[in-house]
């Protein structure tokens, strides 16, 4: 926050909370529960979009990353057990 003339720069929060607890509310229960029911529609879509965008593509990622390790591990262990037969002495015929 800049300084101005008609405005003194700030430190720290500008919200301050009240010491008491105000007696009277401006909402009925109703308007409280078409509130929590919009907000719980907000919160669903900026979830589904966060799921689009971040969790999905993540998981795509790593299910893909552990498909390819496992296919190398199969490589892998393969070829250990190919290069352990090539290794063994023959063994001697009565």
């Amino acid at each position: 926050m800049t300084e101005t003339p008609t405005r003194v720069k700030v430190k720290g929060s500008l919200y301050k909370p009240p010491a008491e607890r105000p007696e009277e509310t401006n909402l009925d229960l109703f308007d409280y529960i078409e509130d929590a029911k919009v907000r719980w529609q907000i919160h669903l879509f900026e979830w589904d979009e966060f799921s689009k965008e971040v969790i999905f593509p993540t998981a795509k990622t790593a299910y893909e990353w552990t498909l390819k390790t496992l296919d190398k591990a199969k490589v892998a262990y393969s070829n250990l057990s190919d290069n352990a037969e090539e290794s063994k002495p023959p063994s001697e015929t009565l």
